[in-house]
């Protein structure tokens, strides 16, 4: 199912919160609506669900205009920080209460799907933080929904979980062609689980794109610093020992990583920042030395 946002802006009272907001996501693909606190992400969500009334503006599901449509006759399903599960009733009866169908099989081959299976007889505090939002993802998607809405639902996980758990919802909308909107602030996960990204401030969006051009050309989006005046992806950045006659600042390093046979520096910049680089040149902990742009 398509999803268009044809200029919709929301205010409360006297403040507007949204302007003039206009996105699309293809049928069956993951978009990522990434940007700072306060900056319009979960309003916006909100908006789509029918938890909030539009200002202004129209949004179609598909060739349904369904602005003015109740949540429960939309065809969405959300997934929120917190699995927000009934703690009264075991995890089988939860995931059932999501069901178009009430058969038995089917709550067994969701829970074997979310990682779960033979913990149907389970109540919910007899399961990990992790396991909970499992339960609430198999209890989400037995009802077959044609948009899934996803409200920073790693964000109370450790980072071992979210890894897991977002590949796993990536699979699993994937397999059954859900289109799916992921509002978040962490750039890892829209890079891990999004064909397209939007980055919001203030109301607005002011970026859009792939999510591996974004991360090379976006100060709001990408890994950078500023050099001369003009902001640089880490990727054009290396560290010498000397200034050349490119663009250089003067850093000091702090810590030596390597990951999978890969050499990287933290660096700490005048400013107190601090940033991981990768470079091929061997260093000493505590060096100054310059980071400068690549030669063209």
């Amino acid at each position: 199912m398509d999803v268009r946002i044809n200029k919709v802006t929301k205010r409360f009272g006297k403040t507007t919160v949204l302007q003039d907001i206009e996105l699309t996501i293809a049928s069956g693909q993951c978009v990522a609506l990434v940007g700072p606190s306060g900056s319009g992400k979960t309003t916006l969500l909100r908006l789509i669900a029918g938890l909030e009334k539009v200002s202004d503006g129209t949004i179609h599901f598909g060739t349904k205009d369904v602005t003015k449509r109740v949540p429960n006759k939309r065809g969405v399903t959300m997934l929120f920080q917190r699995p927000l599960l009934f703690p009264h009733l075991n995890v089988g009866q939860n995931i059932r209460l999501g069901m178009k169908g009430n058969e038995e099989h089917g709550v067994a081959k969701w829970l074997e799907r979310v990682g779960l299976a033979g913990r149907e007889a389970d109540f919910v505090h007899q399961l990990s933080g992790g396991e909970q939002q499992r339960a609430s993802l198999a209890r989400a998607l037995a009802g077959e929904p044609d948009f899934l809405l996803l409200d920073e639902p790693f964000s109370s996980l450790d980072l071992p979980r979210r890894r897991e758990l977002r590949t796993l919802i990536r699979r699993l909308t994937e397999q059954q062609g859900v289109t799916t909107l992921l509002v978040t602030h962490d750039r890892e996960e829209a890079m891990a689980m999004a064909d397209y990204v939007y980055v919001m401030q203030a109301g607005r969006i002011i970026e859009q794109g792939r999510p591996v051009a974004l991360s090379e050309a976006s100060p709001f989006f990408g890994d950078g610093l500023e050099l001369g005046g003009t902001w640089q992806p880490l990727s054009e950045i290396e560290l010498v020992l000397r200034p050349t006659n490119q663009v250089s600042e003067r850093v000091t390093i702090t810590k030596e990583l390597i990951q999978y046979g890969v050499r990287f520096y933290e660096i700490e910049r005048a400013s107190g920042e601090r940033l991981v680089v990768q470079t091929t040149e061997r260093f000493a902990e505590a060096m100054t030395v310059y980071v400068v742009r690549k030669e063209a």
